[in-house]
């Protein structure tokens, strides 16, 4: 039999990894001294410690492998797994060289594109209006028309307003929690969403044209969309008998700001 330190270097693995490995039950000594406490390993141990670093070296975690190794979980299993993470985070890098040729192609034209950035947005409540409700389609009318009645409701949120752009458009005010039906107003849940997201300063009318260049981003970094477009007020004008929160409202359409969000998976 060997002690921890001579087995550590036939084994490869540190005397510390094997003292850890023990005293998890991911692998124990063949014989433990009651009075020394000195650990003893067998050379048959070999084949097992080696499968352990195997399952290391592929990224697997100890819990992950303490499942297998114990027998609780099937190895085939636990190995598929592990694949299909790998796989994931082989997309992800892929994502990301692709986002970064993007950034240096334009850098190399000298363009100033705005900067694209992948982000994680909460579920969020909230009442709709689609424009089909109002009078030639018309959004300014549609949000007056919705934060009146949000307004009058007393659920306003102190959360920017925005809408949903895709075979129609829906404009949408935060809630701080659901109000009566109204009519042509609808509450419901905006799922959270993985989003690739772009800042656009400056009037509407050159929103087409930044909504274009966000799809072509996420294209060209190999995202699919997954849903209708976002698009978030961050600064705006309104009517002051709306009483909106005073942190969102500009004077000049100069000074508008707002944020597309496209989901990406």
């Amino acid at each position: 039999m060997f002690t921890v330190g001579a087995f550590a270097r036939i084994s490869g693995v540190s005397a510390k990894a094997l003292r850890g490995y023990d005293a998890m039950g991911l692998f124990r000594p063949v014989r433990v001294d009651r009075l020394t406490g000195y650990r003893y390993y067998s050379a048959a141990q070999l084949p097992q410690i080696r499968r352990i670093v195997a399952l290391r070296n592929v990224g697997m975690g100890l819990d992950a492998i303490t499942r297998a190794i114990a027998g609780h979980a099937d190895l085939a299993a636990v190995l598929a797994e592990r694949r299909a993470e790998l796989e994931r985070e082989q997309r992800e890098v892929e994502r990301r060289l692709a986002a970064l040729d993007i950034r240096v192609a334009a850098g190399t034209e000298g363009a100033d594109a705005p900067d694209v950035v992948v982000r994680s947005v909460a579920e969020e409540p909230v009442a709709t209006l689609s424009l089909d409700e109002v009078p030639d389609h018309d959004v300014g009318a549609a949000f007056y028309e919705l934060e009146s009645r949000v307004r009058d409701a007393g659920r306003r949120a102190n959360r920017p307003p925005g809408a949903l752009v895709d075979d129609r458009v829906i404009v949408f005010v935060p809630l701080r929690r659901p109000m009566k039906p109204v009519p042509g107003v609808a509450c419901r849940l905006l799922p959270a969403s993985r989003m690739a997201t772009i800042l656009h300063g400056g009037g509407y009318a050159a929103l087409p044209a930044a909504r274009r260049s966000l799809e072509a981003w996420a294209g060209a970094a190999g995202y699919s969309i997954g849903g209708p477009l976002r698009v978030v007020y961050l600064q705006f004008g309104a009517e002051p008998e709306l009483r909106l929160p005073v942190g969102y409202l500009v004077g000049r359409s100069a000074e508008f700001l707002t944020e597309l969000q496209l989901p990406a998976i």
